[in-house]
């Protein structure tokens, strides 16, 4: 296997495009961001997708969603509004992963989004730290994957 040079521009690509990590004033943990901050949410195409289920017994579907943000506290993600949501959930990466959420803070983005503040609910912060490592590895391996798609189709337009 032969290393792979990576040119000043390209690694600035990189970092820019990866989730990054920011501490905001008045917010209690680290938050991570999986999207463009200089997009606005309606046109946002970035962000990890996860499902939504009803507290409860059996545990109805609600539907999908995409995570934009999260931090040990909480995280913000969009939603149908055909879905309503309901104030309090359970939120699955995978099989062996979910959160029961809180609704904290509702926006609507269009006439089909809306953007839902989450609290975590529970007091096991092992499970949030299993599912924020795990939405970060993904965002990061989705991240590598799209940018060796365009390195790979700049080197083909080159010659």
């Amino acid at each position: 296997m032969r290393p792979v040079r990576i040119s000043p521009f390209c690694a600035q690509i990189i970092r820019i495009d990866m989730p990054y990590l920011r501490q905001q004033p008045g917010r209690s943990y680290y938050r991570w961001y999986f999207y463009d901050p200089e997009q606005s949410l309606q046109t946002q195409t970035k962000g990890i997708a996860v499902k939504l289920k009803r507290l409860g017994w059996f545990g109805n579907e609600i539907g999908s969603a995409v995570v934009k943000d999260m931090s040990m506290g909480g995280a913000g993600l969009l939603a149908p509004l055909k879905d309503k949501v309901p104030d309090e959930f359970w939120v699955l990466y995978d099989k062996t992963t979910k959160v029961k959420a809180r609704v904290c803070y509702r926006k609507t983005v269009n006439d089909k989004l809306e953007f839902l503040g989450l609290e975590w609910q529970g007091k096991d912060s092992s499970v949030r730290l299993k599912l924020l490592r795990k939405l970060r590895r993904r965002a990061f391996v989705l991240k590598q994957d799209n940018f060796r798609l365009v390195e790979v189709n700049q080197q083909q337009n080159l010659g």
